[in-house]
């Protein structure tokens, strides 16, 4: 394609890993023809760029400036912690008598955002102590959220710690009794739902059961999404009486890795590019 537009995207590394969404929605913008360009700051000539940082906080500060007249796509998600964006957080004072839910204020367990702030020996011993006993260890164990029968579960360290937040625990099931969480990728004005059905609480990879594709999503989502200003992302959420309640915000979503042939499902989402160029 001659003189195609340029596409940049702004990632912290000089390379997307193959986990990321939008390392496969770049290789099929190549197949097509566009011209896409990773690095930390955009490229002079861009006709699109996108924002890719992978931190649950941004501060205006940190991101790089675009060419006049280029507005990049997600500029405006600057905040998806749980303390923003649930509609389910608990206080010790609150009127619940369901089960909970304790996690991370980070996204994805805090890992990208480095976790907390506590180093060093302590919080080796403290790491290797939670995968006995959280409760011991005053942290969670690694890539888990404990639920718990009631807000008198929760231990007291937990509410004066700034990095964890309590949430009701609103689990949907399906009709043979299985855990469900919905999810909704989306680029632009393309984009399709699932249903993921497990064993666990959690709804893991690990004891996924079956996977169902939905032919919709709630108009009150896509509202929401409206609302927070995403361009690019997903959304995990669950239904009750056909009300979606959001779980978590996603502004650079992962995909699970293959042989590296696009699906069909990544090349519809691909085409969410034709949009906004």
């Amino acid at each position: 394609m001659v003189n195609a537009p340029k596409i940049s995207i702004s990632h912290l590394t000089p390379d997307i890993p193959d986990y990321y969404a939008i390392s496969h929605l770049s290789r099929i913008w190549r197949e097509v023809g566009l011209d896409v360009e990773v690095s930390r700051e955009y490229a002079d000539d861009a006709r699109l760029c996108i924002l890719h940082h992978d931190k649950t906080r941004l501060s205006k500060d940190t991101i790089p400036d675009a060419p006049s007249g280029v507005k990049p796509l997600n500029e405006d998600v600057l905040d998806i912690s749980k303390r923003l964006i649930s509609t389910l957080l608990l206080t010790p004072e609150s009127d619940w008598a369901g089960p909970v839910i304790i996690k991370s204020d980070l996204n994805h367990y805090g890992l990208q955002d480095g976790g907390d702030d506590r180093a060093g020996i302590v919080a080796r011993v403290q790491k290797r102590l939670a995968r006995h006993s959280w409760r011991w260890a005053r942290k969670l164990p690694e890539k888990h959220y404990p639920v718990l029968a009631s807000l008198n579960d929760v231990p007291g360290w937990v509410w004066s710690d700034q990095h964890l937040v309590v949430e009701k625990f609103l689990p949907e099931y399906s009709d043979d009794g299985l855990y469900c969480v919905r999810g909704w990728i989306f680029f632009g004005d393309q984009g399709y739902a699932y249903r993921s059905l497990s064993k666990d609480p959690l709804v893991k990879a690990t004891s996924l059961v079956r996977s169902e594709i939905l032919d919709a999503v709630p108009a009150e989502l896509a509202a929401l999404r409206e609302k927070m200003k995403f361009d690019f992302g997903k959304f995990d959420y669950v239904e009750h009486d056909g009300v979606p309640i959001l779980l978590d915000a996603n502004k650079t979503p992962t995909y699970p890795v293959s042989d590296g042939t696009p699906t069909p499902r990544m090349r519809l989402l691909a085409k969410g590019i034709e949009a906004f160029l």
